[in-house]
């Protein structure tokens, strides 16, 4: 309990305040081995779960914003959109909005009044506003581009870098990459899977080989992995489809 306050994963700094730790509840073998996998993981979650919305302690620091950006890239006006944060300050760079992140991981408006009170909020109307996104309107043009380091990931040996700086560019059914004197293309249909490592680092998983895009600090690499798993639920009829992680 607590850990979100105290660290979280999009923020490179340590705050003030209380984390707890405990066990929750121990489960002999006979307990579980009729269980179904659903059942266990059902189990599992709710052991787990902790709620982050309590406002009982404060976790103070003078960067409460700062990186934001890495898990947030939608404005309650804009929809799809850039963020860029300061201090304890995160705004919009389309239309200016502003909102503030308090210690008690409370957010507030700066200049008008901010539709969310935390940023698990935020963050559930930018899921809900993606599963919404008709991704053919953005085949021809690109959601987003980004400027990263692209490699390939010899797994358990070491990454070899192919282009030092490269632009990525996100599409509705693609990722393309622009290394200066050659580009490549990663369409959706043959990604076996899209995740975010560590903060700042994107992996893609093409044609049985790894490859990695490593931003700079404000890097969101989770849009990346968002729409390609829309992409993937659309293709399945699911509206209600996992995003990622």
């Amino acid at each position: 309990e607590g850990g979100y306050g105290v660290h979280p994963r999009w923020s490179d700094v340590v705050r003030g305040g209380e984390m707890r730790a405990g066990v929750s509840r121990v489960m002999e073998p006979s307990e579980y081995a009729n269980l179904t996998d659903g059942e266990l993981c059902e189990i599992i979650n709710r052991e787990l779960s902790v709620e982050e919305d309590k406002l009982d302690i404060e976790y103070p620091h003078e960067r409460q914003a700062e990186y934001l950006e890495r898990a947030l890239y939608t404005c309650p006006h804009c929809g799809l959109s850039e963020l860029y944060s300061h201090g304890d300050i995160i705004e919009c760079k389309k239309c200016g909005m502003k909102a503030r992140h308090l210690p008690t991981k409370e957010l507030v408006g700066v200049d008008e009044p901010l539709p969310f009170r935390f940023v698990a909020d935020w963050y559930e109307y930018q899921t809900e506003l993606v599963r919404g996104l008709d991704l053919s309107e953005y085949f021809d043009n690109p959601m987003y581009t980004d400027e990263t380091e692209f490699s390939e990931v010899i797994l358990y040996k070491k990454k070899s870098i192919i282009y030092k700086n490269a632009r990525i560019s996100l599409f509705g059914n693609r990722i393309e990459v622009d290394g200066g004197k050659e580009k490549s293309v990663f369409n959706f249909d043959d990604i076996t899977a899209v995740t975010v490592l560590g903060k700042n680092k994107l992996n893609i998983y093409h044609g049985g080989k790894v490859y990695q895009f490593k931003g700079e600090a404000r890097f969101c690499a989770l849009k990346y992995v968002n729409i390609f798993y829309h992409y993937q639920g659309v293709k399945k009829g699911d509206t209600n489809e996992f995003l990622g992680l």
